[in-house]
Order: structure tokens, then C-alpha cells, then sequence
């Protein structure tokens, strides 16, 4: 197959992220460029925003550096170099980590290729990356960063390894495409998102064991995308459920899309009926001449206009061979080309229940109206006939229709279950001719109404449950509860004959709610966020009451649990039935103190 690879090349000279050229309208001021970016990393922060105003050190973002270079780093820059007029530091990132710039100088490069480098993984828990940092008097790598070794970042590292030089200077970085799990490599200092870059850093070690980092950028990930075009929809002409007649002009439709961010141009388009090529038009009437441009995302229509036939086809195609020609290298080149048949009308009659009598009392009266179709729309005589419980109840041997008609039975409700079926054609023979006899019947079922007698129960025959626990319990405590089902059921005289009676059987089901902190995630000083999960204990038992009075007990533990800074309720419900029909229940609360707020200078020396 011939492919021409179309390449959107998004070099970024100097990685100043100045001029990349999306379909999509660039963000005009700072504060828009950061409501996308938050919007579309919100799920990897649940659901907050992570770029604010001013960064954890409460510096504020700079917005010169954003508008220069699109990146959104905080405060100002540092340890400026006189020989090549840059910083090392643009500023912080919004966790209040060193920003390092990629356009300052290398401290130290031999040349080759970046691969060949003795690169530390993990990084943010190397201990000989913290050393480093700390000589440099730089904070420390954040062990809980968001964007850390995510496989999904791995193609945006590598594009942005491959983009990596230094203009002007004296070492030239080269990157050879491999499976190194680069992610794991790289400390992310901000996040790429579909359309704008990130900035990461690595670090690798001397064999006289010195450490030296390198900052990466990370390409948009739509730079990591393979294109997709899609042949989305072929509409025959015709409204939903009509069918064509042979000879019949018609206008279709056929619709294309491209769902990538590229923009193409001169991308092969077609649309054939019975395999023959169709002219096509765009919305406005102009001819198409067999190609056409797609902007990132755009959807597109063609018209084109047809003669029905016998079995008529249609197919449509976009950038696909044997069609077309291909142009294009694609993620997926299945979804390229469409066919579909043009439904035409012949002799079909169907009938569909449209309303009925769910219940009917025994010896009242229930309806079922149904609606049957005749798919030519022209007159045609057949039979109707309606059965209830497979008894014939009304026949119409000569049944004239037109397109849709409506029809009905009412019948008087039997002590069972009435089945209903309504069945147009039944001899197969007015017409001989359908293209399907399944739709010809259908089915529906009109239940009797039981009336239900509530049983007579003994007044000295009784079922009680009582909840003990206490009423407040100190955070991250376990304690102790308990169930009380009580019972008196006088045992019944002995019978002249046979086995005696067993005693009832009760069901007791009880369930403890409450909540706890997620000490995965824990209390965040910053910014008090903890996350909340429920805790919940439940139980059933059954067992037989007993003749005369007794005393059932079950005892529960609840887990310790609690949330810092604010009191959590448990709820206990508990109840229980007989096999009389007895029922009885019980709800008590507990109160979880709340847990003292860990203070900031504990978090620091843990």
C-alpha cells in the first residue's frame, strides 16, 4: 500500500513555546491559558484546580514568562549567567521546587547520544539526588508529585528528547527512539497537556560519581497522536423508518471527520452507487472534485444525488485504497469506508401491542389495543386475528389496510393469567409474499388482581430487638456493641396425631455506617484536604425462636475510625422478622469524637 507520511512538524525554536499552530484558538492572556490547563488536568488532581495565582510558597505566577515562553512558573529568576546572558532558574514551580531553564549552559557535557548517559530512575527518592539538590540549595523533589512516573507521559518525553538542542553552543544533545521507560526518569516540573509543552528534569551519574541534571521538555501530547480520519455516517435520503421505491431520486449524504489535532489538505474523498463513482457537493452546491482539506477536528458533509434501484448500495470512502488513494499514515484505517444498503419497500405487514390492561380483576374486564402496519402503503386485504390463552376471541377474515391502522379487544378477565396475542396473516397466504413473518405477531400479559387477606396474629405472641452501645467514643478507638432479639412465642398444644409444630424462624439483619479517613492519602497540611470513605459493617443471622420466652444476644466490634478536626456519626440499624409475619426494629447513634488537627511541625519531622 502506498503511504505518503504527512508529518506536522512542531519545532519549538529555543523550546520557547511561542508559535505552535493548533486548529484550536491559542489562549489570549494568562488566565485562560490557566483554566485550560486545569481543566484538563483536573482528573489527575481530583477534581481541583492545580495551577493557582500564587504557587505553595506563595509566589505569584509570572506572567512575562508566560506570555515569552508559555510556561506558567512562579516568582522571579536566578543565578544568572553573565557569559551567556541566561539563568539557571526561570523561577518555582507550583509546588515551590527549582524551575531550571533549558537554555542555560551545560555544567558538564561530553557529546553522544543522551541514551549512552547513566541515568537515575526514580529519582524524587534517590538519596544521591537529594545530596545534589541540597548542595545546589534547592528544595527537595516532591514524592507525591501527581505527574511522576506515568506511563502516559512516556511518548511526550521521548518527542521531547528528540527535539532537544542548544543553539549557538558548542554540545549538540542526540536522542535514539527506545523502549526505556523514560517516565520513570524524569522529575515532571510541569505538566504537558494536549496543546502546550511541559518542562521535566533528569539526572545521571559520573563514573567518578558526580550527579548532573538535565532539563527536558515534554511535547503536547496531541504531538504524540497518530492521525484519524473517519467515513462517520452514509444517510440514504430517506427520513428514519421509510424505505425507498426502485426509480426513486434521491439525495445523500455522506460525513467525514477528521479526529485529530493535524490539519490536512488534499485528502481523496468518494461516494459510490452500485460501485459506480457519484458526483459529490458541499453544502453550498459547489462540486467537489474528488478531494478535500480537513482542518484539526472539522467535520464535513458532501452531497450527492442518486436513481434507486434493485439491492441499490452505497459506499463512501475517505483516504482509503482500493477506493481512493492513501495519504495519510493512521491510527486506525478501518473506519475509512462505509456501505450501506438503501432500504426498499416491499410487502411486509407487522403489528405491535401499543397499550393494555396490566391488571384486571377476576370477571371485570381488560383491553389490549395494537397498531398494525402495512410497509407498501398501499391497499392490501389480510386476516386479523386475536387469541386469549390461545382461544380465538375475534377474527376478521377480510381486513383491509392502508399504511397503519389501530384495533382492539376487550374481554372479560379469567381466574388465571391471560395471554394475549394478536397475529396479522396468520395463513401466510394475504400476502404469500412477506419479506418476514416474525413481526407479524404479538404478545402481551394481563395478570388477575389478587386480594391479599392479612393474617390474624396472636397479640401474645411477640418479637422485640434492642440496640446497646455507647453513646460517644474517642477517634481511632475500637468498641463495642450489641443485639437483643427478644421472643415469646407460648408453645402451641400438642397435636393428637403427627409431628409437632416447630417454633418460628426469625431473621435478624443489622448494618453499623459510618466513616474514616483514607490513611493512603492522609491530612495534607497545605491545604486540609483528607479523603473521606465509608465504613460499613453489616450481619444476618437466623435462627429459631424457641417455644415460650427467650433472649437472643449478638455482639459487634466497630473498627476504629475518625476523621481529623470535625466529629463522625455510626449509625447502627437493626431489625427482625418471624416466619409469622412479626417485625420488629431498633436504631441507635454513636458519636466519633473528632481527631486533633496534626500540627505543621510534626508533619515536618515525620
Amino acid at each position: 500500500m502506498r503511504k505518503r507520511l504527512v508529518l506536522l512538524l512542531l519545532m519549538l525554536i529555543l523550546f520557547c513555546f511561542t508559535s505552535v499552530a493548533w486548529a484550536d484558538t491559542p489562549p489570549r492572556t494568562i488566565d485562560e491559558a490557566l483554566a485550560v490547563a486545569n481543566d484538563e488536568i483536573k482528573a489527575k488532581n481530583d477534581g481541583r484546580n492545580y495551577f493557582k495565582a500564587t504557587n505553595k510558597n506563595n509566589k505569584p505566577i509570572n506572567t512575562s514568562l508566560w506570555e515569552f515562553r508559555r510556561l506558567f512558573v512562579y516568582g522571579a529568576p536566578s543565578g544568572y549567567d553573565p557569559a551567556t546572558g541566561n539563568n539557571r532558574y526561570l523561577g518555582e514551580t507550583m509546588q515551590g521546587e527549582a524551575y531550571t531553564n533549558t537554555l542555560f549552559r551545560h555544567d558538564a557535557w561530553e557529546g553522544g547520544l543522551i541514551n549512552d548517559r547513566n541515568w537515575i530512575p526514580y529519582p524524587w527518592s534517590n538519596n544521591a539526588v537529594k545530596a545534589h539538590l541540597q548542595r545546589m540549595g534547592e528544595q527537595t523533589l516532591d514524592k507525591n508529585n501527581l505527574f511522576n512516573n506515568n506511563p502516559a507521559y512516556n511518548a511526550s518525553i521521548k518527542r521531547g528528547l528528540k527535539e532537544y538542542f542548544k543553539p549557538g553552543g558548542n554540545v549538540q544533545l542526540y536522542f535514539r527512539d527506545d523502549n526505556t521507560p523514560w517516565h520513570q526518569y524524569v522529575h515532571v516540573l510541569q505538566p504537558p497537556t494536549k496543546y502546550t509543552w511541559g518542562m521535566g528534569r533528569m539526572w545521571h551519574q559520573k563514573s567518578d560519581g558526580s550527579i548532573w541534571y538535565l532539563t527536558i521538555p515534554m511535547a503536547p501530547l496531541i504531538m504524540t497522536e497518530e492521525p484519524n480520519l473517519v467515513a462517520v455516517n452514509i444517510n440514504t435520503g430517506l427520513q428514519q423508518g421509510q424505505k425507498a421505491k426502485p426509480g426513486q431520486k434521491l439525495t445523500g449524504k455522506f460525513t467525514v471527520e477528521n479526529e485529530s489535532g493535524q490539519n490536512f489538505s488534499r485528502i481523496p474523498v468518494g461516494v459510490w452507487h452500485q460501485n459506480t463513482p457519484v458526483k459529490l457537493f458541499d453544502p453550498i452546491g459547489r462540486q467537489v472534485d474528488g478531494y478535500t482539506d480537513l482542518k484539526a477536528g472539522e467535520v464535513k458533509e458532501f452531497y450527492f444525488d442518486y436513481t434507486v434501484e434493485e439491492n441499490s448500495t452505497l459506499k463512501g470512502a475517505i483516504d482509503h485504497e482500493p477506493e481512493t488513494e492513501n495519504t495519510v499514515s493512521e491510527s486506525n484505517e478501518n473506519d475509512n469506508v462505509l456501505e450501506v444498503k438503501v432500504p426498499l419497500v416491499q410487502d411486509n405487514l407487522w403489528v405491535e401491542i401499543i397499550d393494555y390492561t396490566k391488571e384486571a380483576q377476576v370477571g371485570g374486564t381488560a383491553t389490549v389495543r395494537a397498531r398494525i402496519h402495512n410497509e407498501r402503503g398501499e391497499l392490501l386485504t389480510s386476516r386479523l386475528v386475536w387469541k386469549v390463552n390461545g382461544v380465538i376471541m375475534k377474527d376478521i377474515p377480510n381486513y383491509d389496510i392502508i399504511g397503519t391502522l389501530e384495533n382492539s379487544l376487550t374481554f372479560t378477565m379469567p381466574k388465571d393469567a391471560a395471554v394475549v396475542t394478536v397475529e396479522i396473516n396468520p395463513d401466510r397466504n394475504k400476502p404469500a409474499n412477506e419479506t418476514s413473518y416474525e413481526d407479524n405477531k404479538a404478545t402481551c400479559t394481563v395478570n388477575p388482581i389478587v386480594i391479599v387477606i392479612p393474617p390474624d396474629h396472636d397479640s401474645s405472641r411477640e418479637l422485640k430487638i434492642k440496640i446497646s452501645a455507647p453513646s460517644r467514643v474517642k477517634a481511632f478507638t475500637k468498641w463495642k456493641y450489641t443485639v437483643t432479639v427478644t421472643t415469646n412465642y407460648p408453645p402451641p398444644p400438642p397435636p393428637p396425631d403427627g409431628p409437632e409444630p416447630k417454633p418460628p424462624i426469625i431473621t435478624m439483619n443489622m448494618s453499623a455506617t459510618g466513616q474514616n479517613i483514607d490513611f493512603n492519602i492522609g491530612y495534607r497540611i497545605d491545604d486540609g484536604y483528607q479523603k473521606i470513605i465509608p465504613v460499613k459493617k453489616t450481619d444476618k443471622k437466623v435462627f429459631s425462636a424457641g417455644w415460650g420466652k427467650n433472649t437472643h444476644t449478638f455482639t459487634y466490634e466497630y473498627p476504629a475510625t475518625g476523621i481529623y478536626g470535625k466529629p463522625v456519626t455510626v449509625i447502627i440499624k437493626a431489625n427482625a422478622t418471624s416466619s409469622e409475619g412479626q417485625s420488629a426494629s431498633d436504631t441507635a447513634i454513636v458519636k466519633i469524637d473528632p481527631y486533633p488537627i496534626p500540627q505543621t511541625e510534626r508533619q515536618l519531622i515525620k
